[in-house]
């Protein structure tokens, strides 16, 4: 079996990748901006990738497991016509010749269930973001699966510019939230006009909010 678990990890870590890659655009381009926008880094959606592919590599083994578990099970203690079909499939999956098989298939629907998974948490974290709520990165243990953030922030003006503070007084500040930074710019986005903001880095003073920690002091920006 050793001979298809490490060619089917590869294959399912490129898979997942491409993956991670999409969900990074697509949560980027529900806000209106794009992934370099905010530095997003080849590094950074490769560390994220090997997460998913730790988190197939534990469900492939489980699902190959309980599989396994259940079979045994159903021949030792089933009805005589549950161990009957249970002995067949037995010697159908489990054959020397086709475990290896058995256990791709069982790789192949856990990086289906791994993105989906990922799926559905990048469209909840796109969602809390256009409606003003905070979002942190996910993570598994202390691998950061999909790096993207929408804290609560404070701008101020870092430099005295009456046209600057024209601009930046016809943005509700209360309604901001803080994505990321370019090389020169800090990147927000206003939930309630629905739009994404650039302002030059220089220019500005951000605070964020790190709800996680904030919560407990029940800050009104960390609701929800």
């Amino acid at each position: 079996m050793e001979k298809y678990s490490f060619p089917s990890l590869g294959v399912a870590g490129a898979l997942l990748f491409g993956l991670l890659t999409m969900e990074y655009d697509q949560f980027y381009r529900e806000l209106g901006m794009a992934p370099g926008d905010v530095g997003l880094e080849y590094s950074t959606r490769l560390s994220g990738s090997a997460g998913l592919v730790l988190m197939s590599a534990v469900a492939s083994a489980t699902l190959f497991l309980l599989v396994a578990g259940v079979l045994k099970a159903a021949r030792c203690f089933g009805a005589s016509w549950v161990r009957d079909r249970a002995e067949r499939v037995w010697s159908f999956l489990w054959r020397r010749e086709r475990r290896g098989l058995t256990f791709i298939v069982c790789c192949t629907l856990s990086v289906l269930l791994v993105g989906a998974l990922v799926t559905y948490v990048a469209d909840e974290m796109a969602d809390r973001a256009k409606s003003g709520r905070w979002v942190e990165p996910l993570h598994v243990g202390p691998i950061t699966v999909l790096s993207v953030r929408a804290y609560p922030a404070d701008v101020r003006l870092a430099v005295k510019d009456s046209g600057k503070q024209l601009n930046l007084e016809t943005v509700n500040s209360s309604q901001l939230l803080y994505i990321g930074h370019g090389p020169d710019s800090v990147v927000l986005y206003d939930h309630e006009r629905q739009r994404p903001l650039y302002l030059p880095a220089k220019d500005v003073t951000v605070t964020t909010y790190n709800c996680e920690t904030w919560r407990a002091q029940r800050h009104s920006r960390c609701d929800g």
